[in-house]
């Protein structure tokens, strides 16, 4: 038995320089309660200390879905490029992006050369034949710098243990990985709380033997098994695994799921905040407390967003307690320095309005954090998060059109993805969202539609990111890609790039995919209006507003200064202010009628007189047959904006506190 020898977890190029790796600081945990020494290098700070912090982050923000960082790698591990560097650039760089410039492609082909050098150091900075185990996380373009990390340490090390883990890895993805890279000798299909600590126990004792636990493969499997492709289908995501020269079973590529997250450790970020520390590149940045509230999706579980596959074969939903959540919290905020948190969740629990906001809203954290909402929130709700300690909204709007939403399972209406969007705005904070356009159904009119809306709403937070709706692994589109109109579909063509493999291995390696619409439209050609359109609403946002302040007198003052409706001010008096604030919720005939009812100073004809006048004025929407004013409120008459300031107040004071102490 040897207890000297420590595990080594490896995040490599182009992890999140903000925040620790999540997955490997709870491995991390876990594997140190059997009493195991454990590290996590974070050579994602070398790389980036290397090549400096800004084109670092070039590669990790702007390369993601091209493949880029993957890229830069795959020649250090197969020894050239499957294409020329001007193919890639052509075919994939400058499909996605037309102005990437002769300049960029000159610093792209330099940092080939630079991910060499780093390699080289990397292979040469640590004692890896000491190691007892080395993991790879695979998720952030990780995959082939960390392939080509794995073979030089091999290379020098046959026996020492390498085993890889993460998205990258999950399913007939993980199970190709094995196949095709003799430098790995296992890898974990999913979720690996309970089972890597167990592995690592088994190899310390020199007792390794017997099946391995659920949800992991070596490659003397992979050589044990052949695939089969489902009869059914030509491209689905389903595998078995039948056994070669033995007995009429099956190996399930199901893992075994953490039922109670509250049994799991917290994270252990000590080896990511000392290396940040340590690091020159702290002057860029603050740090990020990641932390994981929930795993899978209670929506997705009844009803899976077409287009996402995030969850793989996780999808069940389960949830931390309140307690364990806040203790968790009070733990991260306490040991290490950091102001910001981002929850890794997929999706809120829907129980926290009830249970775990008010407590964090009472416990007063010095820190604020970004979640991922659902944008079909109250404004109760959007103030009980920002009083919570909520910083920043990732909103899953992803358009307006609620026939599309309809169609992809979003559970949710555009004007409430308006509503929602104009009261985050309004709480002052970053907001976050996509836009998918591209998607099943969508038509010129489409186009339009969404085209004529945009010029209204500029003074709200425009898009993060535009882009075409992928099909990727695991989503709905990929499982029934019929269902949706979507023929041919097939790797994304980065992969081809990286990858010197068949077509029929990267259908098993790939999580990106193309496809073709059996409607024949192009959408890059069909959606041209409408990315015009979104392009001015960015560049218009910064300066448009649309404001109400309520005077003394009771009269609203509505200001405008967006671009296509020049500058305006209404004035509302009586019920005329009444009924625009009744509208700050999205009103359906229904509840025009009540209101009405109510209020019987205003004859119907002068209430729907008004309705058709703010209108034509741009201060009102009608969408999906219900009315929502679209004005915000100065921010000292904003509750939500209030709401906001205080919790930033607090962290303010916490820091100048923190500081002192120093």
């Amino acid at each position: 038995m040897d207890q000297t020898r420590e595990v080594v977890l490896v995040n490599m190029p182009f992890a999140n320089l903000r925040w620790p790796n999540l997955g490997l600081s709870l491995l991390k945990a876990a594997v140190q309660r059997k009493g195991i020494p454990c590290r996590i290098l974070y050579l994602n700070y070398d790389f980036a200390e290397q090549i400096g912090y800004d084109l670092y982050q070039w590669i990790a923000d702007h390369f993601a879905f091209t493949l880029g960082g993957e890229r830069l790698f795959s020649r250090h591990y197969f020894g050239r490029f499957p294409t020329t560097n001007q193919e890639y650039i052509q075919e994939v760089l400058r499909a996605a992006d037309p102005d990437f410039s002769r300049r960029d492609e000159d610093e792209f082909t330099r940092l080939t050369k630079e991910a060499k050098t780093f390699l080289e150091r990397a292979a040469a900075a640590y004692p890896w034949q000491q190691a007892l185990v080395i993991g790879f996380a695979t998720t952030f373009q990780q995959t082939m710098p960390s392939l080509a990390l794995a073979k030089r340490i091999k290379a020098v090390c046959p026996t020492v243990t390498i085993v890889f883990g993460g998205a990258a890895c999950e399913g007939e993805m993980g199970v190709t990985l094995a196949e095709k890279f003799p430098e790995i000798d296992y890898v974990f299909l999913g979720e690996a709380d309970h089972t890597f600590p167990e592995f690592v126990a088994q190899l310390q004792s020199g007792q390794f033997h017997g099946p391995l636990p659920r949800g992991v493969i070596s490659r003397q499997d992979v050589q044990k098994f052949t695939q089969r492709r489902a009869a059914s289908s030509e491209f689905t995501s389903a595998i078995t695994l039948a056994v070669v020269n033995g007995p009429k079973a099956e190996a399930s590529l199901d893992t075994t799921l953490v039922d109670d997250l509250d049994s799991l450790p917290y994270p252990d970020f000590d080896d990511f905040f000392a290396r940040y520390e340590a690091s020159g590149l702290k002057r860029f940045f603050e740090p990020v407390l990641f932390f994981e509230m929930s795993r899978g999706c209670w929506w997705g579980q009844k009803y899976h967003c077409a287009f996402c596959g995030l969850n793989g074969r996780s999808m069940r939903y389960r949830s931390k307690s309140p307690e364990r959540i806040l203790a968790e919290l009070k733990f991260l905020t306490r040991r290490y320095p950091a102001t910001q948190g981002c929850a890794a969740d997929n999706i809120l629990d829907f129980r926290a309005f009830e249970s775990l906001l008010p407590r964090l809203e009472a416990a007063q954290l010095p820190f604020h954090f970004a979640c991922e909402l659902k944008a079909n929130l109250t404004r109760a709700q959007v103030g009980q998060l920002l009083r919570a300690g909520l910083g920043a909204a990732q909103l899953g709007i992803e358009t307006f059109d609620s026939e599309l939403l309809k169609r992809i399972d979003k559970g949710a209406l555009g004007v409430q993805n308006l509503q929602t969007l104009k009261w985050f705005t309004e709480a002052g904070i970053d907001v976050e969202w996509n836009w998918l356009y591209g998607l099943p159904g969508e038509t010129p009119l489409t186009y339009e539609r969404l085209v004529q809306l945009i010029p209204r709403i500029v003074h709200l937070a425009p898009p993060l990111g535009v882009g075409r709706v992928r099909m990727d692994r695991f989503s709905p589109f990929f499982e029934h890609p019929e269902r949706f109109g979507m023929i041919r579909p097939r790797p994304f063509r980065a992969f081809h790039h990286v990858y010197p493999f068949s077509d029929k291995v990267l259908q098993r390696l790939a999580y990106y995919f193309e496809f073709d619409l059996i409607e024949g439209l192009n959408p890059d050609i069909e959606a041209r209006p409408l990315l015009t359109a979104i392009s001015q609403w960015r560049e218009d946002h910064a300066s448009a507003r649309l404001t109400m302040r309520r005077h003394e007198d009771g009269t609203l003052l509505i200001t405008d200064n967006r671009p296509k409706f020049g500058f305006r001010q209404h004035r509302l008096r009586g019920w005329e202010a009444e009924l625009y604030l009744f509208c700050d919720t999205a009103r359906g005939p229904g509840a025009i009628r009540d209101w009405l009812a109510s209020h019987p100073e205003a004859t119907s004809e002068e209430c729907h007189g008004a309705l058709e006048r703010w209108q034509r004025e741009g201060i009102l929407l009608r969408w999906d047959d219900r009315y929502l004013a679209l004005a915000v409120w100065v921010p000292e008459q904003s509750e939500l904006y209030q709401a906001a300031r205080n919790v930033k107040a607090r962290i303010e004071r916490h820091r100048a506190e923190r500081h002192a102490q120093v």
